[in-house]
């Protein structure tokens, strides 16, 4: 109170900085205005039935019935800069949310803006680099909300799923109670650190996922059901069935049915568990946030966001679903690919080598070079005298030569030189004398070997009858013709064991035996499938976290699409309508051109009555 008494006598106070009680009690005596102080406040008061402002109005109103006095006047004066100051109060808190708020002022660019802030958060949920930015809430209210739908460790998360799975899938054709077993045992067997802790980061339980799903597909070897092979697909013709037909046939519908179909349900489930807890979460951290708590009250803004969320889960589902059941049906269909694979892994430590690029820094970077006593790099020479240089199967050079000249060759553009007294097997020759689109229908077993027998016929069946100290094997080799010497590769048809039954026995002649050569070939089939599915799932795993097409984490255009998705075919005029809660920051703006009309009416009050205070 003393405050504005000094304001409104501010001629006399600004010369003393103290006062006696005399004059103290004769400035707070309370006496009628009149005069010019008193046509001040008419005019005041009078001013404010004009005024816009509602909370002027609700101050000044209850002191036009008092007496006009001098104590009425500073009681009013105290009344209205306390409201002034709860309006700039009010103010500056405005501009502060308006700050933090979508820089556009229609509908459209706050729908935008609210699905970037989504986007932003569901990538860091997954990924993990940083707290998701949950505006407006704690570090520890955020992993809170983490932990209520993850804090899991492998284990854990195989436990959960399988439990949610087990309420959808019981009675159905796709449930297979082997599989929940297989899941439980590979989740149990991951060991890395990652798998034993509790973790909350989506990336993480979706690296678990991979390897149990890349475990269960392994183990299909041990759940498909093998059949013995028949000859119902095997293309009758005039000269009987085609085993090769038969095989190849069978274990492609072996392998589309049954337990790996059965798997593909299960798979397509965990991806669709595993996401939707990732959106649990995602959509609780962006609907907390407290800018977005009017959208959180929007029960149609919901909705929409809801199913915007369930269709990205669909589509990458679906993805994976038909990705999945794409790789089954083609998993079987290149019949020599047991025999690549083989192939493949025999191909390391060639001797030659092919190499897209290469460097030569010196003489020892080639296989049987050295350096030249008299003459420095590039220089070199072969360590052996009867050896010269070779690119591939190709010759290029003697004994001695020049490195770099000799790279420089069209020979050895793609191929390391080496020095050898003649050319080495390429590394592509084993592979590419495979590469026969028509497995061999024959291959042959001679009877002896010289004057000693190797095969003798019990009944029916052929037995082979060497053994290792007398032929110096392990078992009897297949040959591609009635010709020793044209021998097979233990790759192409492994050899018969000493003591073994000979297999498929399709013809006899003077000295030798013909035996099919696709009895393996539906086992060969089925297993090398399953590895192949294997690689496979893996790959796709990954692939939908980081590849070029529609990644699901950092997908620069999944705001766009959220967008889209909530849009639909609401034109930018019907979207408030739709969604009643967009509009805030237009909200926003007129709250604050509102604000600020009262602050400037109040404070335009506030001068005529301290004029009046001071004329008194």
């Amino acid at each position: 109170m003393l405050g504005f008494v000094l304001s409104a006598t501010a001629g006399r106070l600004s010369q003393q900085s103290e006062l006696d009680e005399e004059e103290l009690a004769l400035i707070q005596e309370e006496k009628p205005l009149e005069g010019e102080a008193l046509k001040t406040l008419i005019a005041g008061l009078d001013a404010t039935n004009e005024s816009s402002s509602h909370d002027l109005k609700a101050v000044v109103e209850p002191f036009k019935s008092q007496q006009p006095e001098t104590g009425m006047l500073r009681k009013l004066i105290e009344e209205l800069t306390k409201a002034k100051r709860d309006k700039a109060g009010d103010l500056e808190a405005l501009n502060k949310q308006l700050i933090g708020m979508a820089a556009g002022n229609s509908d459209s660019a706050e729908l935008r803006e609210f699905t970037g802030q989504f986007k932003n958060i569901f990538d860091e949920q997954f990924i993990g680099e940083r707290v998701p930015p949950a505006l407006g809430l704690s570090s520890m209210e955020i992993f809170e909300k983490q932990n209520k739908v993850f804090h899991m460790t492998a284990a854990d998360m195989g436990a959960a799923m399988l439990q949610d799975w087990r309420k959808v899938s019981k009675d159905a054709a796709t449930y297979d109670e082997a599989f929940d077993q297989k899941l439980e045992e590979t989740a149990a067997m991951l060991v890395y650190p990652q798998a034993q802790e509790k973790l909350s980061i989506t990336g993480n339980h979706w690296a678990h996922l991979t390897n149990m799903y890349m475990l269960v597909v392994r183990s299909l070897k041990e759940l498909m059901d093998k059949t013995t092979l028949s000859w119902n697909l095997g293309a009758v013709g005039i000269v009987g069935a085609d085993l090769c037909n038969a095989a190849a046939r069978e274990a492609r519908e072996t392998f589309m049915s049954g337990a790996s179909q059965k798997g593909a349900a299960i798979f397509e489930f965990g991806i669709r568990w595993l996401l939707g807890k990732h959106m649990d979460v995602v959509h609780d951290l962006t609907m907390s946030m407290p800018r977005h708590e009017a959208y959180s009250q929007d029960k149609n803004f919901l909705e929409e966001l809801k199913q915007a969320e369930q269709s990205f889960i669909d589509e990458w589902a679906e993805n994976f679903r038909d990705d999945f059941s794409e790789h089954l049906r083609m998993s079987t269909m290149n019949v020599q690919q047991a025999r690549i694979m083989g192939a493949l892994h025999s191909m390391e430590g060639m001797t030659t080598k092919s190499a897209l690029s290469y460097e030569l820094t010196d003489c020892s970077n080639i296989t049987g070079a050295s350096k030249r006593e008299q003459e420095a790099f590039p220089s070199c020479k072969c360590s052996n005298d009867k050896h010269r240089v070779f690119c591939g199967t190709e010759e290029v050079a003697e004994r001695k030569f020049d490195a770099l000249q000799t790279k420089s060759l069209a020979q050895c553009t793609y191929s390391i030189p080496y020095c050898a007294a003649e050319a080495t097997q390429h590394d592509l020759n084993g592979l590419a004398s495979i590469l026969n689109p028509n497995p061999a229908k024959k291959f042959y077993l001679p009877k002896k070997i010289g004057s000693s027998p190797v095969l003798i016929k019990e009944g029916a069946f052929w037995r082979a009858t060497g053994s290792r100290k007398m032929q110096g094997t392990t078992g009897l080799g297949f040959r591609q013709s009635m010709d020793l010497d044209d021998t097979v590769d233990g790759k192409v048809k492994p050899f018969v064991r000493w003591g073994a039954k000979v297999e498929n026995v399709i013809g006899e002649y003077d000295n030798w035996i013909a035996v099919n050569g696709c009895d393996t070939l539906y086992k060969d089939l089925v297993d090398s499938a399953v590895d192949l599915l294997t690689i496979h799932i893996g790959s796709k795993m990954y692939d939908m976290l980081y590849g070029p097409k529609n990644p699901i984490r950092k997908n620069p255009e999944f705001a766009r699409d959220l967008f889209e998705k909530m849009k639909g075919e609401k034109s930018d005029a019907f979207l408030g309508t739709a969604f009643p809660s967009l509009g805030q920051r237009k909200a926003v703006e007129t709250e604050i051109e509102s604000q600020e009309a009262d602050i400037n009416e109040i404070a335009a009050s506030l001068e005529k009555f301290r004029l009046a205070l001071e004329q008194a």
